[in-house]
């Protein structure tokens, strides 16, 4: 039997590689692997209906074709990536290596790979666009009446329950990023958590942006 000090340096192994995968990996192994997420998770979108148009978005659409879908995982990547190395090299040390701040950026994006799996069962897909567009009907639209019908609410719930899965992963993806951030530059403490908040917030704006000029009609 194995003995409890060995079973818990298991457990430890398993979380570090959920939750600070930066320790370990970085660099071309790092950015081969996050390629192969946003590539992956761009042709699951496509073939389910889905979108990727922002840093942290995950939408429904009629269907777009591979390109674009993909044209926006890396415009997603490249926005987060860039604006993260100029908040780390005007509030950081410096002296960091870009390519691992790109390559963790790429690899912290697996979560969202996850979510659009999720999203992509026959089964989820179709609840969750039925729900929303039963919750679009049953939306009050007198202003005189400040609150839903018992059933609007019912089915509120259930689409915030059956869409669960998928705000966990994008808080997930969130705290990655935030990892690849602070191990890529250094940077610890208030200072990273207040820079990359700052640095998310420009890089969604960045995205949408550029999702917009690059890929019109996306």
């Amino acid at each position: 039997m194995p003995s409890e000090q060995a079973t818990t340096r298991v457990k430890t192994g398993a979380t570090g590689w959920l939750f600070r995968p930066f320790d370990r990996v970085a660099g071309t192994l790092a950015l081969t692997l996050g390629a192969a997420v946003i590539v992956l998770t761009a042709w699951i979108a496509s073939v389910s209906g889905l979108m990727t148009d922002g840093v942290l978005d995950l939408h429904f659409t009629s269907g777009l074709p591979f390109w674009v879908v993909l044209g926006q995982g890396l415009i997603n990547w490249f926005s987060i990536s860039l604006v993260l190395m100029l908040a780390g090299l005007w509030l950081g040390r410096g002296g960091f290596r870009t390519v691992d701040l790109f390559a963790t950026q790429a690899l912290a994006r697996w979560p969202l790979l996850i979510a659009t799996a999720y999203l992509a069962l026959p089964g989820v897909n179709r609840t969750v666009r039925d729900l929303t567009a039963e919750l679009m009907t049953k939306m009050p639209t007198d202003p005189s009446k400040v609150m839903a019908s018992s059933a609007y609410l019912l089915d509120a719930m259930w689409l915030f329950l059956i869409s669960l899965p998928t705000l966990l992963c994008l808080i997930w993806m969130v705290w990655l990023m935030f990892h690849g951030f602070a191990v890529s530059t250094g940077m610890k403490g208030v200072r990273a958590g207040f820079s990359f908040a700052g640095a998310l917030v420009l890089a969604w704006i960045l995205s949408r942006v550029l999702i917009l000029w690059a890929l019109p009609g996306a």
